[in-house]
C-alpha cells in the first residue's frame, strides 16, 4: 500500500465513479481499478460493491476511506513542514470565504498579505458556509471566513478587523 493507493480509493469516494476518478488522478481508468483490486488484495478484505452503474462502499470501504483522508492530510502537513523549514508563511494556503464579503475585504487583506509574505502561494475558494466547512474538515481548505455558525466546534474565531 503507498499514498498513492490512498489518494485513488479516496478519488473514487468523492466521485463515485471509476472514469471521474481516474480523471481527478491523471490516470487511466484501467490503472485506478487494478490499483484498487491490489489494494483489497493486500488487505484481504473487499472495499466495494461494483455494478454496471455506480460505485457502492462496503463497511470495510468506508472505515479505510476515512481513515485514508486522515492519513493525506497528514502527509499534506508533513510535506508542508518540510518545504517550509526556515521560512516563515510560505507555500500554498487553501482560504475559503462566503461570496459576500470577498468584493469588501479581499482587496483590504490580499496586497497586504502578498507584501509581507511574498512566497505565500493563496488559493481563494468562495462556496456556501456549510460547504466551507465540509472543505475545511476534508483538508481542502487551510481556513475560512464564514458566517456564524454556532454548532460547528471551529476551534478558534477571530474578529475581521
Amino acid at each position: 500500500m503507498n499514498i498513492r493507493d490512498l489518494e485513488y480509493l479516496v478519488a473514487l469516494a468523492e466521485h463515485r465513479h471509476f472514469r471521474r476518478a481516474a480523471d481527478s488522478c491523471h490516470v487511466s481508468q484501467p490503472t485506478l481499478s487494478g490499483q484498487i483490486r491490489k489494494l483489497e488484495d493486500e488487505l484481504g478484505v473487499m472495499l466495494l460493491e461494483r455494478t454496471s452503474r455506480k460505485v457502492l462502499f462496503t463497511q470495510a470501504g468506508l472505515l479505510l476511506v476515512d481513515q485514508a483522508r486522515t492519513v493525506l492530510r497528514e502527509v499534506k502537513v508533513l510535506k508542508e513542514m518540510a518545504s517550509q523549514q526556515g521560512e516563515t508563511m510560505s507555500g500554498p494556503l487553501h482560504i475559503g470565504l462566503i461570496p459576500t464579503v470577498g468584493p469588501y475585504l479581499l482587496p483590504q487583506i490580499i496586497p497586504m498579505l502578498h507584501q509581507t509574505f511574498p512566497k505565500l502561494e493563496m488559493y481563494l475558494h468562495e462556496a456556501q458556509t456549510h460547504q466551507l466547512l465540509a472543505q475545511l474538515d476534508s483538508g481542502k481548505l487551510d481556513c475560512a471566513i464564514l458566517a456564524l455558525v454556532k454548532e460547528s466546534g471551529i476551534l478558534y474565531r477571530s474578529p475581521a478587523v
